[in-house]
């Protein structure tokens, strides 16, 4: 009887967890990346995160969702994003400056290898950076084509535009070969707590 006694509990305690919806709060946990300072920004996991005071220390809010978004198609010179966003695709009191992007974990970048990952900005527009581990530094670079803004990719330790097969130093940027002749656009990367940040610059 004990031991049926134990199971009812048990079951009983599973079915309040569920209906007090512990497991999702559990799953609902912010960055672990700490913030520094008041306003910062991050995105992390689909949703963007803003710092903000909590009596005498700094924490993350409860995040924002990005609302899932379609990659940008980039095999032709017709899909190059507007230069200029309308008024309507910026979130209301979301301040222009500095975000940072948490890209992926420390160890999914092998020292001597590039990685494209794609991502959000704070407008949840899709955005792919290139990343480079070398001699244990990392560097960021857009993933778009300076040339017609067709997406680059690693081949041959070079990055490629199969476009119009325009070719880039994947260490410096620079371009090499083709009809691109500015650099990829670069952005600063850093680690932190296992993480990879990139830094960009949001603009409405």
């Amino acid at each position: 009887m004990a031991q049926v006694s134990r199971r009812k509990f048990t079951s009983l305690v599973a079915l309040a967890m569920m209906q007090l919806g512990i497991p999702e709060a559990l799953a609902a946990a912010g960055p672990t990346l700490k913030p520094t300072r008041l306003g910062q920004v991050i995105v992390w996991r689909g949703k963007k995160y803003t710092a903000i005071k909590s009596g005498k220390k700094i924490i993350w809010n409860k995040g924002v969702p990005l609302p899932a978004a379609t990659p940008d198609k980039t095999s032709s010179a017709t899909t190059t994003p507007s230069p200029t966003a309308s008024p309507s695709a910026s979130p209301s009191g979301l301040a222009d400056g500095p975000y940072q992007v948490d890209i992926a974990a420390s160890t999914d970048v092998k020292d001597g290898t590039t990685q494209i990952f794609y991502s959000f900005d704070p407008r949840s527009k899709g955005k792919s950076f290139v990343i480079t581990r070398e001699k244990g530094k990392l560097i960021a670079f857009d993933n778009n084509c300076t040339h017609e803004a067709c997406a680059v990719e690693e081949e041959n330790a070079r990055l490629v535009c199969h476009c119009h097969e325009s070719y880039f130093n994947r260490i410096t940027g620079a371009a090499e070969e083709g009809p691109a002749s500015e650099p990829l656009k670069k952005y600063d990367v850093t680690e932190s707590g296992g993480r990879i940040l990139v830094t960009d610059i949001y603009k409405a």
